[in-house]
């Protein structure tokens, strides 16, 4: 049995080496609002208990990390305090317990004074939300938590009301250029989607674009929005992501809902399914057939697949009972997972393949914004039918095609009819507005979120 003052004591003298691989000179945009939160709690005491949950491999250690090393700089290093979860629950100790001894040892009151915690996957401790709701509530610490996807799934209303939740989600171009290239450029989204106001875009694509050879765009939309995929090689990055894949699936998802060892293979199988480079819509039907499972059990598969966030679903336009009755669009959240499942299937990527993996893209910038806004996506189910239908909270609705050559404006015209939608938007190659239309090239899609 470990005894708990000797292992704090050994802890917090380790801790800074151990972090120091995860302290990346290059931040990820998210950085830039957790040090904000520090800097007000250092000055003017305001207190916050923050939950950054998601994905596996998406840095929320290293931004952790980040944080620690910026926070050791601002107050008496000893303030600042980390703890990895799962370590503290291998050597039995309970994170009160911990506290409590750092309490002792250093002499520091944690009802009353100054400390920063910062807590690496939460979910390992045992009633982790009343545990941070008791800390939230009695002391004035900071608290930085991290936990999966499913994290918020699993936590009482009265921490809910407590934390605010803030999801970490993969990388956009925009972000991944800034890691690679130094380059730093405003989102331009709302401005150039919403408002059809080309001239600040326009000064950015014609500079930017000087910069980046096919290639960069390219990798991006095959691993770029994992952070890991800075630092390995490509192959690399892809036994990282089946790696993953198995972890979220036999451990994540087994944390949600208890499926049995074959129902849990078989989302495996559901995934190679999903990863069709031809972008086929299943029906609920089909997959189960091919699957050879219940339907109930595989909308139960996709519905948890889908808070542990390795995918997310677009319904079809229209009513409810539409809505009900027609497959929807099932997208991977990381777009990175369908070339990984390719490269175990032997799929040599040809424009097909980056035709699909472009599409999966704006749907990941659609998503991005739809959660940022308060906006819905959906897409139009008949033949030849709009690929996406972004719709206001006013109900206002833009008409987006998705290609990589030139496109014509007639079926989007005549999506743009069938919905009543005020205006239509053409990811192709040609950047102009005509009438109502807006044709941006998908390179430059690619920077504006």
């Amino acid at each position: 049995m470990v005894q708990l003052n000797d292992y704090i004591l050994n802890h917090i003298a380790k801790t800074p080496l151990i972090l120091s691989r995860y302290n990346k000179e290059k931040k990820r945009f998210d950085y830039d609002i957790l040090k904000e939160k520090v800097d007000k709690y250092i000055e003017n005491d305001k207190k916050e208990l923050i939950l950054l949950y998601g994905l596996r491999g998406l840095g929320k250690t290293t931004l952790l990390s980040q944080i620690y090393h910026y926070a050791r700089l601002k107050i008496e290093p000893n303030r600042v305090l980390y703890f990895s979860m799962d370590e503290l629950k291998l050597n039995d100790i309970k994170l009160m317990d911990a506290l409590k001894a750092y309490s002792e040892i250093f002499g520091i009151n944690l009802y009353e004074e100054k400390i920063i915690l910062l807590l690496d996957e939460i979910q390992y401790e045992r009633h982790w939300d009343l545990v941070l709701k008791n800390l939230y509530d009695t002391t004035n610490i900071f608290i930085i938590a991290t936990g999966s996807s499913a994290l918020k799934l699993r936590e009482s209303p009265d921490l809910a009301r407590r934390a605010l939740h803030k999801p970490i989600y993969p990388m956009t171009f925009r972000e991944y250029l800034y890691l690679t290239k130094n380059i730093k450029i405003e989102s331009l989204f709302e401005e150039v989607i919403l408002n059809n106001n080309l001239d600040n875009f326009k000064k950015v694509y014609a500079k930017v674009y000087s910069q980046i050879l096919e290639e960069d765009v390219k990798k991006y939309l095959r691993i770029g929005s994992l952070p890991f995929a800075l630092e390995d090689d490509e192959l690399e990055v892809y036994n990282k992501i089946y790696t993953m894949l198995e972890r979220i699936i036999y451990k994540d998802v087994r944390e949600v809902k208890e499926f049995d060892m074959e129902t849990l293979d078989k989302a495996f199988k559901l995934l190679y399914l999903l990863a069709n480079p031809k972008g086929e819509r299943y029906s609920y039907e089909s997959l189960a057939n091919t699957l050879e499972i219940a339907k109930g059990t595989l909308i139960n598969l996709v519905d948890v697949l889908e808070k542990c966030e390795l995918l997310f679903k677009i319904y079809p336009y229209g009513s409810m009972d539409k809505k009900v009755r027609k497959s929807q669009k099932i997208k991977f959240l990381p777009v990175p997972i369908k070339t990984a499942l390719w490269h175990k299937m032997g799929v040599v990527i040809d424009d097909v393949c980056y035709g699909s993996l472009l599409e999966d893209v704006v749907a990941f910038y659609l998503y991005l914004f739809c959660k940022k806004k308060g906006y819905s996506l959906s897409y139009e189910p008949k033949k030849g039918g709009a690929d996406f239908i972004l719709i206001s909270p006013y109900m206002e609705k833009i008409v987006i095609e998705v290609g990589l050559g030139k496109k014509s404006s007639k079926q989007v015209l005549k999506s743009m009819e069938r919905v009543k939608a005020s205006k239509g938007i053409i990811i192709g190659d040609e950047l102009k507005v005509e009438g109502n239309i807006l044709y941006i090239p998908w390179k430059g899609f690619l920077l504006l979120i």
